[in-house]
């Protein structure tokens, strides 16, 4: 356990930065038309050395635009979306100037998580290199936009690769992104490939990005459906990930994913602010 006064992280707060629409009976075997909204969840974190860093910027207004890719993925996620949800309205809202982060923490490159890249002009950007070369390859890249990420993108770029094992999180190898331990990057593939996840020690939290679609639904992964299956970057590993969460939550330690249900996200970071 870290010694108290050497805690670095000091808060961890959450935005819903717009949301799709889903029926889970088109997701999962089993359910009846149920319509589920899921956030494009976005975090906050306050570090006591660096400042404010966030973990994905969530939707910008880009998404509603009436391109052929951006009409598609409208039909397949429907998108509930106004100005004053974007990440940057609600961080003035806050009382936070745009300048003021540091870094942002990108999990994966779907629009639900770099919409808001574009309002950070001076943010350093962190990404996996597994992520960064499924980028750079070509595949699987039906659900990027190009046009989300600001011009300057791989100038501000760190790569995240040589992860090590570490005993304040022995499930998995991580990188230790500011050399303290108060945030592990965690590479978790399935969905993505190259998937960012992110564990802080200190708040014993882990936000696992979409390993899933929220934790809710974390024992119903061998039941989901054929598309929502081949949608994900390797099914298999998807499976993987969920098991690992499901141990992860079985040792106590707190997990939240990016579309999780908004009241149980801030229900739980509350818990870890005090």
């Amino acid at each position: 356990m870290l010694n108290t006064a050497e805690k670095m992280i000091e808060t961890v707060d959450y935005f819903g930065c717009g949301y799709c629409t889903s029926d889970l009976k088109k997701i999962f075997k089993g359910f009846d038309k149920t319509i589920t909204d899921f956030y494009a969840g976005v975090f906050l974190i306050k570090h006591r050395k660096i400042g404010y860093i966030l973990y994905d910027t969530g939707y910008s207004m880009d998404i509603l635009k009436n391109n052929p890719k951006c009409l598609l993925y409208r039909i397949v996620n429907p998108v509930t979306l106004k100005r004053e949800d974007i990440i940057d309205f609600q961080l003035e809202k806050r009382g936070i100037d745009r300048k003021e982060i540091k870094y942002i923490i990108i999990s994966h490159l779907h629009p639900d998580h770099i919409g808001g890249l574009k309002f950070f002009p001076n943010s350093n950007l962190i990404l996996t290199e597994a992520c960064y070369n499924s980028l750079k390859s070509g595949k699987d890249n039906f659900l990027i936009f190009n046009e989300l990420f600001p011009d300057d993108f791989e100038n501000r770029l760190t790569l995240i690769k040589n992860y090590k094992e570490n005993k304040l999180f022995p499930y998995k190898e991580s990188f230790d992104l500011f050399s303290d331990s108060s945030m592990l990057m965690v590479e978790i593939g399935g969905h993505a490939k190259g998937q960012g996840c992110l564990f802080m020690p200190e708040k014993n939290l882990f936000i696992a990005a979409d390993v899933c679609w929220g934790t809710e639904y974390l024992t119903l992964t061998d039941k989901m459906k054929w598309l929502p299956g081949k949608i994900q970057n390797n099914f298999e590993d998807y499976r993987q990930g969920s098991n690992l969460l499901k141990k992860i939550i079985e040792d106590n330690i707190s997990v939240v994913v990016s579309h999780d249900n908004k009241e149980k996200i801030r229900r739980i970071l509350n818990e870890k602010n005090i």
